[in-house]
């Protein structure tokens, strides 16, 4: 079986190729479900996981702006970045019924940011995490709005 921290270990290493190597998210996704041998529980979260935080990484940039204070967006680390999106996505929208609790998704997101960058970066996460979950309702309504207005 994957586990769930392997699988959102995956999802982070699609969605830095997908933006690095300007690379196609569903053939990013594909290959890692194969090379990996990703089971098919994990599968149908990595694949909503990715695709979701990708098609909406612009608008979860602009929320990691506003409360990066003092930090330009192409200054934060890539790793950092990505994680972010990956998380926020999760806590705003959700990637599975029922979500996890916002606790498990900041402490994924630090275990995250403390393995593949540094334990400053953790510290960086958390802060824009907690913030979010903070003010929930404003942020998700920040990613939804095309939908409401379109």
């Amino acid at each position: 079986m994957t586990s769930r921290r392997k699988t959102r270990e995956l999802a982070l290493s699609c969605l830095y190729e997908i933006e690095v190597g300007s690379h196609e998210a569903d053939d990013v996704i594909e290959r890692t479900i194969e090379t990996m041998d990703v089971e098919p529980p994990a599968r149908t979260w990595l694949r909503d996981s990715v695709k979701l935080a990708w098609d909406q990484h612009k608008k979860v940039d602009a929320i990691i702006e506003a409360l990066a204070v003092g930090w330009k967006l192409e200054r934060i680390a890539r790793v950092d970045l990505t994680i972010l999106r990956l998380s926020i996505v999760e806590l705003l929208l959700g990637y599975e019924d029922p979500s996890p609790p916002d606790p498990v998704v900041i402490n994924e997101a630090v275990v995250l940011a403390k393995k593949f960058s540094t334990d400053d970066s953790g510290k960086f996460v958390n802060g824009i995490l907690a913030t979010i979950v903070k003010e929930k309702d404003k942020f998700k309504d920040s990613l939804t709005e095309d939908e409401k207005t379109g």
